[in-house]
């Protein structure tokens, strides 16, 4: 759906958070996209799939606690990441991959294997350990 100014804010005048971003973000005469899925009607500038039924399969990767626009002293909100699929096998190679992805994580094998560190009072910075410091020099 594609909305003006004026047509969102009534449309979406339940929802302040909405609101919010279309009073604040959107400039005068702008269009706005919103996207329907049966009954719902969301914000977002897409696209997105057709309808659910293409969704045969679906991982929630992460979720996280954070506050509206970034302000500790607005509302606290849940964030959820996921990623979908049109079919299980799909999911399942993206499963494994990301497994690999995880089992070949540098930080983790250099910290095991005693090659380096990470200092969080230093984020981004490397710190060779001896045996990393003789594979460096090598």
């Amino acid at each position: 759906l594609e909305l003006t100014k004026e047509e969102a804010v009534k449309l979406f005048a339940y929802n302040k958070f909405k609101l919010e971003i279309i009073t604040t973000k959107v400039p005068d005469g702008d269009v706005i996209t919103a996207y329907r899925c049966g009954d719902l009607i969301e914000l977002c500038r897409g696209p997105h799939i057709p309808h659910t039924g293409c969704v045969k399969a679906f991982e929630i990767v992460k979720h996280s606690n954070v506050y509206w626009m970034g302000n500790e002293d607005n509302a606290s909100l849940q964030r959820v990441y996921g990623i979908a699929f049109p079919d299980k096998t799909l999911l399942k190679a993206w499963q494994e991959e990301q497994a690999e992805v995880e089992r070949r994580d540098h930080r983790k094998i250099g910290k095991k294997q005693e090659l380096f560190f990470m200092d969080p009072l230093s984020p981004g910075s490397v710190f060779m350990l001896p045996f990393g410091t003789r594979i460096y020099n090598k």
